[in-house]
């Protein structure tokens, strides 16, 4: 795996080397090589956008000569890692769930991620999938619905209603669980499996990707938050992002996972019990007893205007709690689904 510090391949190193060959790209002057990004020719910077844009390209282009997926994504990883991080419920919640979790793998599994990643560094293979949303979207067609299940609060859908073709969630975290699994599924693919899994169990944790009112999770209800904090954010948002806030009071991300881990480790062999589906019904009974119930004035078969809902500090508590149990649950289990698929 390439160190964090930048690299990238050139055309003819990785198809003499069949990838193995590396030249070094300066990520903090962001002289990257033809792949990577240039800077203008007028000496200038391109704009962030579309150096990221760039850099997402040179993923596909280096796997297509020759590089193993791992590598590429580690690259474009990388240059991410160089640009100020936005402070988000992808960002910090996906993170912690990679703490707990890469602290409770077994060592045979700690071993087998290793083998295939490179390094065992869940936090940064938790967030990808996010990066890479809209381009993944252009390569394979549906992979935006797999980051939830839109279960209904208030209707009752079929499965294949909010889950066609197996883009969603719970789909696409059974396939990659049994890619994993399968001896003759060649690296690469299990590669991405990696990525796939370790986000895509962390958002089944969030309620609001796992229900839905017509409002698309939430997003189409604007909220209002008690003193401060961001105050106007729409209802998914502060799922997200608000609510996690308040655990990084004077900590680091780390401190927060050895906490969360510690606070809950009395639960967490039952968390371990059950499937994926029997979680994000887990999460769906959360979002209808509390994210949308909760809500003032809220009733099935009535949809919220454009006037912003005002959240009272009872319902802000009761979801920083729901957040703080949600994302070690989802620690805990994505070590146990890594653990049962490498584990063995």
């Amino acid at each position: 795996m390439p160190h964090s510090n930048g690299c990238a391949r050139s055309r003819q190193g990785a198809q003499r080397r069949g990838g193995r060959g590396a030249i070094r790209c300066d990520l903090r002057r962001r002289r990257a090589c033809a792949i990577c990004g240039r800077r203008r020719e007028d000496g200038r910077r391109t704009g962030r956008r579309g150096y990221r844009r760039r850099c997402l390209e040179a993923g596909v282009a280096m796997s297509r000569l020759g590089l193993s997926i791992a590598a590429s994504l580690a690259i474009v990883l990388a240059l991410f890692a160089s640009a100020s991080p936005v402070d988000a419920w992808a960002r910090k919640g996906h993170r912690i769930i990679g703490l707990i979790a890469r602290d409770q793998l077994s060592p045979e599994a700690k071993a087998a991620v290793r083998q295939l990643m490179g390094s065992d560094d869940l936090p940064k293979f938790s967030l990808y999938l996010d990066l890479i949303k809209d381009d993944l979207q252009q390569q394979i067609p549906g992979s935006r619905a797999w980051h939830y299940d839109n279960v209904p609060v208030c209707k009752t859908k079929a499965r294949d209603q909010y889950c066609h073709a197996g883009n969603c969630a719970s789909g696409q975290i059974a396939r990659h669980h049994q890619l994993l699994r399968d001896a003759q599924e060649p690296n690469h693919r299990k590669h991405f499996a990696i990525f796939v899994i370790t986000h895509l169990i962390g958002d089944v944790h969030q309620p609001l990707h796992a229900a839905d009112n017509d409002d698309r999770g939430g997003n189409r209800i604007e909220v209002q938050l008690t003193e401060g904090r961001k105050k106007e954010v729409n209802l998914h948002t502060a799922w997200d992002t608000s609510f996690i806030e308040q655990l990084f009071a004077g900590k680091n991300e780390q401190m927060v996972a050895k906490n969360l881990a510690e606070k809950f480790v009395t639960k967490s062999a039952e968390w371990r019990k059950g499937t994926v589906d029997a979680w994000i019904a887990e999460s769906n009974e959360i979002a209808k007893a509390v994210t949308y119930a909760k809500l003032p004035g809220f009733a099935c078969g009535t949809q919220f205007g454009p006037a912003r809902l005002p959240l009272t500090a009872e319902y802000v508590q009761a979801a920083e709690g729901i957040v703080e149990e949600q994302l070690a649950k989802a620690g805990y289990r994505l070590a146990h689904v890594l653990n049962l698929a490498l584990g063995e």
